[in-house]
């Protein structure tokens, strides 16, 4: 080592330079040490390298390059804005179409609704039957329906004669006597009006 100065010996005072003079004066094993002033730095003669000047202005042609780029970040905005307006455009006239077809479909439905003539019997009966007065309509409809709900009664009366019978109702078996006559009352006829 160099004899060093007292404004050397001064300077070295503080731990953290001390530390890196030891570092850069240490040798032996695999260790080399290179002294960086600066690790972002480029070296000489590198394709990377640039001078000062040529590093601060880009170049002989720094204002075209500037140029070039503020327009192309105009157009990249320009062609956003033109895509988001198409989209919004286009999901618009796709709104409107739809309420444009609904509106048809509506309107359709009236005239199709006011054609049929049909439509207009909302307070007809399901049936031929009133149910307030408990009568059948005088309409051939009316009396197929009377006589299906005759023949459902008459049934009915057939069903309870014949278990009547086949459970001994009425039979005394002390005196063998039937105390309850069993009747079948006659079967119902179809009205004419029904045949019609």
């Amino acid at each position: 080592m160099q004899p060093r100065s007292r404004s050397v010996r001064v300077a070295l005072n503080t731990k953290d330079a001390l530390e890196k003079e030891r570092l850069r004066h240490r040798s032996g094993g695999y260790f080399r040490y290179e002294d960086i002033r600066n690790p972002i730095d480029v070296q000489r003669g590198c394709p990377s390298h640039m001078k000062n000047k040529e590093r601060m202005t880009a170049g002989p042609a720094c204002e075209e390059i500037n140029y070039g780029e503020r327009e192309l970040k105009k157009y990249m905005k320009d062609e956003t804005t033109e895509a988001r307006r198409a989209k919004q455009f286009e999901r618009e006239e796709t709104r409107w179409r739809s309420i444009s077809a609904q509106n048809d479909a509506a309107q359709r439905r009236v005239e199709r609704m006011q054609a049929d003539p049909m439509i207009g019997r909302k307070n007809y009966a399901g049936q031929p039957y009133n149910v307030v007065n408990q009568t059948y309509d005088a309409t051939p409809a009316g009396a197929q329906l009377k006589f299906h709900d005759d023949m459902i009664r008459y049934r009915s009366k057939v069903r309870e004669a014949t278990m009547a019978v086949r459970g001994h109702l009425g039979f005394n078996p002390i005196t063998g006597e039937q105390v309850y006559q069993v009747s079948i009352p006659p079967p119902p006829r179809p009205p004419s009006l029904a045949l019609a």
